[in-house]
């Protein structure tokens, strides 16, 4: 394969938009890239999800660095989340290559939607995280869902940062900034295991990966950088917006396969 083909050249400028608000609202590239990939670039289902992962993972490394620098992170918060989410990937991964694709999607599309649908209700009234640290004993009572956030991330490419950022927020009462950079950790964290499987599977398009992992490494840091200067109910309804569309386009397009 020809990595110094040009083909998908355009990949790059999309990259770099989509890790800059990623970056900046505390949600996962992959719910982006994976449709990219899928319906645009005509990516099999199995390699966009990969290849969307990925892409991601390099991506929300960048931004988790240079948040860890900016101090954002709540490190003590990460530590309660991360273990039942990395737990979740491994079930996920198991599942990966067994379970039927267009039920994953139909799934994880009602749920993603669900927690989109709710983000941009407190956007609306204008409910935010207001505490320095994450109420930890909450969290702790909710680590299922962080559990259920790894397996839907390593089967479908979306789940870790949508399902944990609320968590962070909502449930540990944490400030939506720090819930964002906090999200953004713990998704670079699972998304290296589910990438090192997928790349054993040989699922990853290395032509698009190219332009792809070029343009997230400077959106990323742009995303990050800008986060602070941004007011959160922009942030919270970017998020909920452009998760909610994607979530709409996995219901449609599961049932329009399963009916």
């Amino acid at each position: 394969m020809d990595l110094l083909a040009l083909e998908y050249w355009y990949v790059f400028p999309v990259a770099v938009a989509v890790a800059f608000v990623a970056n900046a609202s505390g949600f996962s590239g992959a719910v982006l890239f994976q449709p990219f990939f899928n319906f645009v670039l005509q990516v099999p289902i199995a390699q966009s999800i990969a290849t969307g992962i990925a892409t991601e993972t390099i991506g929300m490394t960048s931004g988790a660095g240079r948040y860890v620098l900016m101090r954002k992170v709540d490190g003590r918060a990460l530590l309660v989340l991360l273990p039942p989410v990395l737990m979740g990937v491994a079930l996920g991964l198991f599942f990966f290559a067994r379970a039927p694709r267009d039920w994953l999607r139909l799934t994880v599309g009602l749920v993603v939607g669900g927690i989109a649908l709710y983000q941009l209700g407190l956007a609306c009234r204008g409910h935010f995280g207001l505490r320095p640290h994450a109420d930890l004993t909450e969290l702790a009572r909710h680590r299922w869902r962080a559990l259920l956030s790894g397996a839907f991330s390593a089967c479908t490419g979306t789940g870790v940062a949508e399902m944990t950022q609320p968590l962070l927020e909502h449930r540990g009462g944490l400030a939506t900034k720090r819930s964002n950079a906090t999200a953004i950790a713990i998704e670079a964290v699972a998304d290296w295991g589910i990438t090192l499987v997928n790349l054993s599977l040989g699922n990853l398009r290395a032509d698009i990966l190219v332009f792809s992992v070029s343009g997230v490494l400077i959106g990323a840091q742009l995303g990050a950088l800008s986060s602070p200067r941004l007011p959160d109910r922009l942030l919270k309804t970017t998020f909920a917006v452009c998760v909610l569309g994607i979530a709409l386009v996995y219901v449609v397009t599961g049932l329009r396969r399963l009916l």
